[in-house]
């Protein structure tokens, strides 16, 4: 259910209504408190188009995504019961007109859907986050082909916010260079789902084993499912919510 949208005031102009990049996003929402709000959100719409066919495939749910700014400068990202509010921090906690890359911010993203599914950071959340990192990667640079279509693509293309449209020509070229022959390289906490099948060095065992719990000692840190959600969690109030039709 869509929040009514508030009276307007006097002399006020109308927000215009905006469409949602992927329909299981409800409502996009950034910090109210900053100048540059309305740049903030076209950037969580961003993230929103460009993870959408990840979104559709997995049929994820999301009842609101938007900003925070918490005060913990190692909070990246936080996920309210499955999915209900996903929180992710845009801006650098010792520069809040500085925004992070695009990069980082869509890996936050990809991060908390895991937690849609996944609560605890053990090693089926990471087997299936790097799964999740390999298909986006896969759609946005090696040209895999998706069956999901957001409302910005136009008949023949793909949108590609990296890269402008990409047409069927293009995609087609891009396969055919592509080698005829890969390689397979898995390490712990990657896509492979664990350690690889051989390992002749003991000590390399030793290394992954401790790159691993770095690993996700530095996700606890910065993704603290813990923290008190009422001093991180911004409110309707605080939020400039695009409402959807």
């Amino acid at each position: 259910m869509v929040r009514p949208a508030p009276k307007k005031k006097p002399g006020s102009k109308p927000k215009p209504n905006r469409p949602s990049p992927v329909s299981n996003i409800t409502k996009i929402g950034s910090l109210n408190r900053y100048a540059d709000k309305e740049y903030a959100n076209d950037l969580l719409h961003q993230v929103a188009r460009l993870v959408a066919p990840i979104i559709h495939e997995n049929n994820f749910k999301v009842g609101t995504l938007c900003e925070m700014f918490p005060k913990d400068a190692n909070l990246l990202g936080l996920n309210v019961n499955r999915g209900q509010k996903i929180l992710i921090r845009l801006r650098y906690h010792s520069n809040d007109r500085s925004f992070y890359p695009m990069g980082d911010i869509i890996g936050t993203f990809l991060h908390e859907l895991t937690h849609n599914l996944y609560s605890a950071h053990d090693d089926k959340f990471y087997k299936f986050l790097d799964g999740l990192k390999k298909r986006f990667e896969d759609i946005q640079y090696g040209g895999a082909s998706t069956t999901y279509r957001c409302e910005e693509e136009t008949l023949g293309t793909k949108y590609n916010a990296f890269g402008g449209y990409m047409s069927e020509r293009e995609k087609r070229i891009r396969a055919l260079s592509k080698p005829k022959y890969k390689t397979e390289s898995r390490k712990l906490g990657t896509s492979g789902g664990g350690i690889s099948k051989v390992v002749a060095d003991p000590r390399q065992l030793r290394q992954m084993i401790l790159a691993a719990a770095e690993r996700r000692m530095k996700d606890n840190k910065w993704c603290n499912h813990n923290s008190d959600i009422t001093e991180i969690e911004p409110t309707n109030e605080e939020l400039d919510i695009i409402e959807i039709e």
